[in-house]
């Protein structure tokens, strides 16, 4: 049988199911209509149905990506016609973009074109490209299907393949009236703004406006994620809310009548999604505001969870690879928050004002809604996010109606442009110092280990616990509340206790994909939890963007007390980003030569490479790299960055004092760039090779063979997870965590 009928014959056989099973619930609903039992499996048969329609429904998109023309091409040089799903974003290594590919033609001679409309991933070099969505482009590149975590995530969104991007052949408008004036009223808005305010402040109102962060300052948005106040630049309801209610308001002025409102609202929705690019919150918020503007017409409202259920499976049953979406699990489980717990929360605040209760219990709903979802997805909560966001409630509405008015009139007669741009500063400015200032705050975080189901389930089932207590309108039993009184402080004490100083220090490198990342620490990351954050040395090895562009999100986050940088000339735009935070930061830099010595505590710290910078050279600029050996006792680490032989050749020329370590972290992620000599001068034990998936073919097979051959035991962090060495004396003690 096809492998393509299988699927299909799974969906068909979902539906069918759907069909009987309704029909027998309904049944024996009818035959006891009073007996809860009827209701209860009716509603589990519904709900079982619908995820056998869901699993047919993925397998047939799961057979749709895997016979793509663009997956069979994988591997091969070809030419793409589509048009641009998703606007050029920069990245690390360059920029990507999501493509609606329609045609694609192997550029092998003699080869055919292949019709296709399937989804293709596009990365690039350089900058950017002027791209909106709608174009339609031609591409020329190298195919590909990557595998391991970001082959799946793109197989999750829909992706049948990648395209590396050599070259853009045409690019052409899109030709829909209504997609060009959109861009066209976007641009001229940015334009406004740029003209009435300085560009930090004018890409936070685009953040906050229209969920555009093209602009956004990145510390700003580094900040923004730290104290939880992202969601603010992410469009949801809100926003839609103020964009409808001065249409609404112009409607009812005019004696519009029901069908006429529906009508202006239904359109008025649309334009709001083509304006703010279709997000997967903006999807979802205007799919809920559809339904209920049908239920109002209609005589018939329902119930704010009734609504978010309709938008979910309508929009799952039209684009199912939303599902793996985090914008819209977060927007839809925040909202869930905000339906279960504000009104129950709010009554509960009887201090408070009215306008002050219902922020507030809006604010702790939608936070404890995502908690569970942040702590599976990314391990870690900041519980400074409630106050920031209460914080800042009475700025956002001015900030952004103010700025968005100020572009307006800057489009129309400039001068008053910059008289309200005057007054949009204020709020704007209150916004970006809450932020920068509790990003730094000693307040704790909630960290998990990440990933885990039963905890994410274990979560979903407090909150909707807690939930259905609360409105129940039930008293906390004076038990339970005396219970609770004493339990929470013994367990902070104890966390307390196990995050004091450890009796020896640790080395752990992350597990960061294909880059570097390691941190030595004297206390233990339980202080991370508890809002003890302070990082007291930031290597910046070398300009490239696998190595420094985490850094402005910690030089954001965290107190930092010195940086060193090996000071060598680079036209990466993340290392330029680098600078730029460490500008804003005010943190001191350094960048130390061959000999110089730092201590921090108990640790010392040599700098053994480089002595000078090799651009202007023909050398690779890993070979700028910073080489340290950090030293407590007598148990040493020497971090080689990514120097290549060139620059080992310089180290085992000039360094008088030796390479030795008892732990290596391996050059270039464990590339086939290292001196054999090199590896067998550093004497090591423990050798580290920081690496993930990649398509340069690191580590090689025979430098790990070569580090074996010398006696070294070596531990991958795609394969292991963080690597902790435990230093305890001329002792290493490794612990991982995959």
């Amino acid at each position: 049988m096809p492998a393509p009928t299988l699927p299909l014959l799974a969906a068909g056989r979902s539906v069918l199911l759907m069909v009987a099973g309704m029909g027998a619930a309904s049944a024996l609903s009818i035959g006891r209509t009073r007996a809860r039992l009827g209701v209860a499996l009716c509603w589990l048969v519904l709900l079982g149905s619908f995820a056998a329609i869901g699993t047919g429904w993925a397998a047939v998109r799961e057979a749709r990506v895997r016979d793509s023309p663009l997956a069979g091409l994988a591997g091969h040089g070809a030419t793409v016609v589509g048009t641009v799903a998703n606007a050029p974003r920069p990245g690390h290594f360059g920029w990507t973009a999501t493509i609606d590919a329609q045609l694609v033609v192997s550029s092998s001679r003699g080869s055919r074109g292949a019709r296709c409309s399937d989804s293709l991933w596009a990365e690039g070099h350089g900058h950017p490209p002027s791209w909106t969505m709608g174009d339609r482009v031609q591409l020329a590149g190298t195919l590909t299907r990557p595998g391991g975590r970001f082959g799946r995530f793109l197989r999750s969104r829909g992706h049948a393949a990648a395209m590396s991007v050599d070259r853009v052949i045409w690019r052409a408008p899109q030709a829909s009236i209504l997609w060009r004036t959109t861009n066209r009223l976007r641009a001229g808005l940015v334009g406004a703004l740029r003209r009435v305010l300085p560009k930090r402040d004018a890409g936070l109102v685009m953040g906050l406006a229209l969920g555009d962060t093209s602009l956004l300052d990145p510390r700003i948005d580094e900040t923004f994620r730290a104290t939880g106040l992202s969601h603010l630049t992410a469009v949801s309801g809100e926003n839609l809310a103020m964009f409808l209610a001065p249409i609404f308001a112009l409607a009812m002025a005019l004696r519009a009548g029901r069908w006429g409102r529906l009508f202006i609202g239904a359109a008025a929705i649309g334009f709001f999604c083509l304006l703010t690019g279709g997000e997967p919150s903006v999807l979802r918020a205007a799919v809920m505001a559809g339904l209920t503007l049908l239920g109002v017409f209609l005589g018939r409202p329902r119930s704010a969870p009734a609504i978010l259920g309709a938008a979910v499976l309508i929009l799952l049953a039209t684009n199912p690879t939303l599902v793996h979406a985090i914008g819209f699990q977060l927007s839809v489980a925040a909202t869930a928050g905000i339906a279960l717990l504000a009104t129950p929360l709010a009554e509960r605040f009887p201090l408070l004002p009215r306008w002050l209760s219902l922020p507030a219990g809006t604010t702790i709903g939608a936070q404890a809604g995502v908690t569970p979802l942040l702590l599976y997805q990314f391990g870690v909560v900041p519980t400074v996010s409630v106050p920031a966001n209460l914080l800042a409630f009475l700025a956002v509405g001015p900030a952004m109606l103010l700025g968005l008015l100020s572009g307006a009139l800057a489009m129309w007669f400039p001068p008053l442009g910059r008289v309200v741009a005057g007054l949009a500063r204020m709020p704007l400015g209150y916004l970006e110092g809450l932020a920068e200032t509790l990003a730094r705050s000693p307040l704790p975080s909630i960290t998990s280990f990440g990933g885990g189901a039963v905890q994410l389930l274990i979560g979903v089932a407090a909150v909707l616990s807690v939930g259905l207590w609360l409105r129940s309108g039930r008293r906390l039993p004076p038990r339970a509340a005396v219970a609770a009184a004493l339990l929470v402080p013994l367990f902070v004490w104890a966390g307390a206790v196990k995050a004091g100083s450890p009796s020896w220090p640790a080395v752990v490198f992350f597990d960061v994909g294909q880059g570097d990342s390691a941190l030595m620490r004297l206390v233990s990351t339980k202080l991370a939890a508890l809002g003890v954050r302070r990082v007291d040395l930031l290597v910046a090895t070398h300009p490239h963007a696998d190595h420094v562009a985490g850094f402005p999100a910690i030089l954001a986050r965290f107190p930092v007390g010195l940086v060193l940088d090996p000071g060598c000339r680079s036209d990466s735009p993340e290392y330029s980003a680098f600078l730029s935070a460490l500008r804003s930061s005010g943190v001191p830099a350094r960048h130390p030569r061959q000999g110089s010595t730092l201590t921090v505590g108990d640790v010392r710290v040599e700098v053994l490479g480089p002595e000078r910078c090799f651009h202007g050279t023909d050398s690779d600029p890993n070979n700028d790299s910073l080489v340290l050996r950090v030293s407590v006792g007598r148990a040493s680490v020497l971090f080689t960055g990514d120097v290549q032989e060139q620059a080992q050749a310089d180290l085992l020329r000039d360094e008088a004092g030796g390479l030795g370590a008892v732990v290596l972290k391996v050059p270039h992620h464990g590339g086939a760039t290292t001196d054999p000599a090199f590896l067998l001068a550093t004497h090591a034990r423990v050798a580290v090779v920081s690496v993930g998936p990649n398509r340069y073919g690191h580590p090689s097979g025979t430098l790990l063979g070569l580090l074996a051959a010398d006696g070294m035991r070596v531990f991958r962090t795609d394969r292991s997870g963080d690597v902790t060495m435990t230093l305890r004396g001329g002792e290493v003690l490794v612990t991982t965590s995959g």
